[in-house]
């Protein structure tokens, strides 16, 4: 492995900082005929000289006609004394001349910056790591540090300045959304996409989520605009729940995300009175985008009475809603899907979940319980699956019937020994149609009391 000096303190970028970073590596080389080269390419690699954006076979700077070329070899190789036995065989099949401390140099042009954690051993360079990224990404303005392990409550890391302008402010675009918010206050990730492009796919169109720690709505937005779901999300941290009302401003999204800013165990009984409350809906369908005549004469949208023996009930239809506005006002409404995406202790709060349909199991039956979606860490290396499953269990208060598992996926490592997962299952019968705990009975009344 190569890795540029670190016999400097000095703490802002200047030429003579650059040249700290050069380093001359003293390769051997084999002096070949042009009509050799070809060969040299297929037979030696793993032997060749393999550093990204350099070549390994190069012009000779001692061929006067250019008859001849060099083939660079791996720089782990220390001595013509210990070549493997694929080069010696080239080196004779082919008359090559060896050649000892070849120098290859690479300067400050040549390494790149990216996105990196630092190491304890490196802290003592951090600003001048911090002024190297900044000078080899013109597109970045600011470089920080995490100073601190995250916020478990708010979900945001304590950040400091290393170089560029003291400005947190952050904007992007993912998954076909625009996404605004300060970085030093709220929780982002951009390696997550990937998992966050996987569940969203999950989703069927017009399906009905509920996000319960959407943090900015990495989730919640795409699932809104991506696939039409109607979504309540939820954030406690006021940061998270202003950026996340902003973003779906932004987005044009006010018809189909509705923002809470609730702790997540009180928001999972919230949110299912507020989506069956016929006033919240229709105050987001009068948030429907404006469209213009061309696309008019294409909206179907109509509103009629539909008529039954005991009562007329309006219903409003539209190929703009999700299907849980096309529904009769009088019918019980619930989520196809629960995120809960707070990976240190959203497994804690499945307890929540105890008695939520208790008394409407007719009006949800089994099959149409929701599928609940759980991030969570786990350093069970050996058995990763298997200690997710036992903990969501423990949380949940019973065991998970196998057919009600959808998946148990790993999502990525955090860190050595310690993975990201995300359990999604069916909400079990036992759980949902159970009586609910008094300490939830109780919180609620509290909670009514306070509104």
């Amino acid at each position: 492995m190569i890795i540029p000096p670190r016999n400097t303190t000095v703490a802002t970028l200047t030429d003579a900082t650059k040249a700290l970073f050069t380093i001359t590596l003293n390769l051997i080389a084999l002096r070949v005929p042009n009509s050799a080269c070809n060969s040299a390419a297929q037979q030696l690699p793993p032997h060749l000289f393999d550093i990204p954006r350099l070549r390994s076979i190069v012009n000779d700077p001692k061929s006067s006609s250019s008859n001849s070329r060099l083939v660079l070899l791996d720089h782990n190789l220390a001595s013509k004394n210990t070549l493997p036995k694929k080069v010696l065989e080239f080196i004779r099949d082919y008359n090559a001349e060896i050649i000892e401390n070849h120098p290859v140099v690479l300067d400050y042009s040549y390494w790149t910056a990216a996105h990196l954690n630092l190491r304890k051993e490196y802290i003592p360079y951090k600003k001048i790591v911090g002024e190297v990224i900044l000078d080899k990404n013109r597109y970045i303005r600011t470089v920080v540090n995490k100073i601190d392990s995250i916020d478990h409550q708010f979900r945001f890391f304590k950040m400091e300045l290393l170089a560029g302008e003291d400005d947190m402010l952050t904007e992007l675009k993912e998954s076909n959304c625009k996404f605004r918010f300060d970085f030093s206050r709220v929780y982002w990730n951009s390696c997550l996409q990937t998992e966050h492009d996987r569940l969203v796919q999950l989703f069927a169109k017009g399906e009905t989520v509920c996000d319960v720690m959407a943090g900015v709505g990495p989730f919640a937005l795409p699932a809104a605009k991506n696939k039409g779901c109607l979504v309540f999300a939820n954030d406690l941290n006021p940061e998270s729940f202003k950026w996340l009302g902003e973003n779906i401003i932004g987005n044009k999204l006010s018809h189909l995300v509705r923002a809470y800013k609730m702790d997540g165990r009180d928001f999972i009984w919230k949110s299912l009175e507020e989506i069956n409350n016929p006033e919240i809906i229709s105050e987001m369908m009068k948030m429907l985008p404006r469209q213009n005549s061309k696309e008019k004469k294409n909206e179907k949208a109509t509103v009629v009475v539909s008529k039954t023996k005991e009562t007329s009930v309006k219903v409003i239809k539209s190929e703009m809603l999700p299907k849980t506005a096309e529904e009769n006002e009088n019918s019980f409404k619930t989520f196809d899907h629960y995120i809960m995406n707070l990976p240190a202790i959203a497994l804690e709060f499945l307890d929540a979940f105890r008695g939520l349909f208790h008394g409407r199991e007719d009006l949800v039956p089994r099959s149409k319980l929701p599928i609940i979606h759980c991030h969570c860490f786990s350093t069970v290396m050996d058995n990763l699956e298997g200690d997710v499953l036992k903990r969501a269990e423990m949380f949940v208060g019973c065991k998970i019937p196998t057919e009600n598992i959808i998946k148990i996926h790993r999502v990525r490592d955090v860190a050595p020994k310690k993975e990201m997962m995300c359990i999604s299952f069916r909400l079990p019968a036992e759980v949902a149609y159970a009586e609910p705990a008094k300490i939830r009975t109780a919180k609620r009344n509290i909670t009514e009391v306070d509104e």
